[in-house]
């Protein structure tokens, strides 16, 4: 399905953050010397779409846009892949090669996650923010590089600073502007339209007659608290879509989680649990990725699986009744 780089929504907290990406374009998307941006925000919230409207939004839009997930790449790789390497440089360098900086060359580089960046490679990456040069493994000289930097993190950057897990000199330049992505909690009315806009997009793509949701399940989405946020909204209703063939969505359409809630009594829900089965529904019952999403170990998610005596069907859509 094709990407639509755009804000969804209506509410205060959206309109805000429209008002922001447009202040911090209007003062330094043009600049020769744009200033790094530090974009917060829960997981799945959209913090990568923010990324690509300022990108889009900015002077650099015609240049390359990188995005990079920090936490995808082993530590063991990451500096090879962000600064390149000469040949000879380590055993299997039998050529040069430029790195993701060089790739990102008068555009736009990405960095997510970045607060999972090894220490050691914090050092480096500060030198090349305040220089604005990258020496590849294995050189004696740096090269010039002209990128906007953009990264993004979930975590509390301050408080990792307090623990000594990221560099202060690093996060005092990548914090001099920031952005904050609300949760899909907090963005009041924006989850019914977020979820037609992915229902329609979704009947665009596959040449399929409209869907609708039935007003039952339009209020049990409204109760619900995405621990997800958008990805899951997203990744929801994709499944629902693919599933089921109705033209009409119904709450007896919804995950057995919603399920379980439809007598009111959805505020005792454990919310450890909701987030855990919100994890292994998106993921498609992989606990390695759910623990991935809930910054769990993977043992943790085995153990609460069998403390609230989880199954498959659980994540499972219902059959037609």
């Amino acid at each position: 399905m094709n990407e639509s780089f755009e804000l969804i929504g209506e509410s205060r907290n959206i309109e805000a953050l429209r008002s922001s990406i447009k202040r911090l374009v209007q003062r330094a998307g043009g600049a020769r010397r744009p200033p790094p941006v530090l974009i917060q925000g829960e997981t799945g919230t959209g913090k990568g779409l923010v990324a690509r409207l300022l990108h889009q939004s900015s002077a650099r839009s015609a240049g390359p846009f990188v995005d990079i997930n920090c936490a995808a790449i082993p530590d063991t790789l990451l500096e090879a892949e962000l600064f390149g390497y000469e040949r000879g440089a380590f055993t299997e360098a039998r050529r040069s090669k430029p790195g993701l900086f060089h790739a990102a060359h008068r555009g736009t580089i990405f960095l997510d996650e970045i607060t999972l960046l090894p220490i050691g490679l914090q050092a480096k990456l500060l030198k090349v923010v305040e220089e604005r040069t990258v020496r590849r493994l294995g050189a004696t000289a740096g090269e010039p590089v002209d990128v906007w930097m953009l990264s993004a993190t979930n975590e509390h950057v301050a408080l990792l600073v307090q623990e000594r897990r990221f560099r202060e000199d690093l996060y005092h330049r990548l914090t001099v502007m920031t952005l904050n992505v609300p949760p899909l909690r907090e963005r009041e009315g924006d989850v019914v339209r977020l979820a037609e806009h992915f229902l329609n997009r979704a009947c665009a793509d596959y040449g399929l007659a409209p869907r609708r949701l039935s007003v039952a399940a339009r209020e049990r989405i409204i109760a619900y608290t995405w621990p997800g946020n958008v990805r899951e909204l997203k990744n929801l209703i994709e499944a629902i879509f693919l599933n089921r063939p109705s033209r009409r969505i119904s709450l007896a359409d919804l995950p057995h989680y919603f399920q379980v809630w439809s007598d009111g009594t959805h505020d005792k829900a454990p919310s450890e649990q909701e987030q855990l089965l919100s994890a292994l529904f998106s993921t498609n019952w992989n606990k390695s990725k759910a623990a991935q999403r809930l910054h769990w170990s993977r043992m943790t998610v085995y153990r609460k699986i069998a403390k609230y005596h989880l199954t498959k069907q659980v994540n499972e859509l219902p059959a037609d009744v």
